[in-house]
């Protein structure tokens, strides 16, 4: 029996949804952490892309348990598609991040920059919002949640900021034609990881609202 499936069968059914979805943030927040620590210490990018493919398939597994978990309960602690948006957003953040570093590998990249590093440094602090929110949600901390959404919202205009400078940097006309290719969809993918938590934000202050 898996670990998850044990906890859950402790806890009551309104709260399992819960449990799921800080799993599902408690997994992006290792994902970006796993992708900042590789723009920190480039080494065995094989290695690290390998485990970041099995961080993407626990989040996929999660989603699933959590559209399971729904068509089998009448009552949910959230809105049927409050918890859906979120998951699914969840999911898409874990996503990206693991394209991001299957980008990495795919294109032989040799070295980091310091515009992916950044990137990557914001993409792991607002993931750290999120789990930070979906724990105040569940304890109804509706404060909390927001203001834990302001950060998340506040980042995502840095991470604007980080792509539209490292854009400008790529297109300054010193770089390799094919290196400006590779670099800009490495950086765009991390940025959309980035936007999808400001997706996650959104439901989780609209939730907040309803609720206060």
């Amino acid at each position: 029996m898996r670990r998850h499936d044990m906890v859950l069968r402790l806890v009551p059914r309104e709260e399992k949804f819960f449990v799921l979805l800080k799993q599902a943030a408690d997994n992006i927040v290792t994902g970006s952490a796993l992708l900042t620590r590789l723009f920190s210490d480039w080494a065995d990018l094989p290695g690290r892309a390998a485990e970041m493919k099995g961080i993407e398939d626990k989040g996929d597994q999660i989603t699933h348990d959590i559209v399971h978990l729904l068509n089998a309960t009448f009552i949910t602690p959230l809105d049927r598609e409050d918890i859906l948006t979120m998951a699914s957003r969840l999911d898409d953040v874990i996503d990206r991040v693991e394209a991001a570093t299957a980008r990495l590998l795919l294109f032989r990249i040799t070295a980091p920059t310091d515009v992916g590093r950044g990137l990557a440094e914001t993409l792991h602090l607002s993931c750290e919002q999120v789990a930070q929110a979906i724990a105040h949600l569940q304890r109804n901390r509706f404060r909390e949640v927001a203001r834990c959404c302001v950060e998340i919202n506040r980042l995502e205009n840095v991470g604007d900021e980080q792509l539209r400078q490292g854009l400008e940097a790529l297109f300054d006309g010193t770089h390799d034609a094919l290196e400006v290719m590779k670099w800009k969809e490495i950086y765009e993918t991390i940025e959309d990881a980035i936007d999808r938590c400001e997706d996650v934000s959104n439901v989780l202050e609209a939730v907040a609202l309803k609720n206060a």
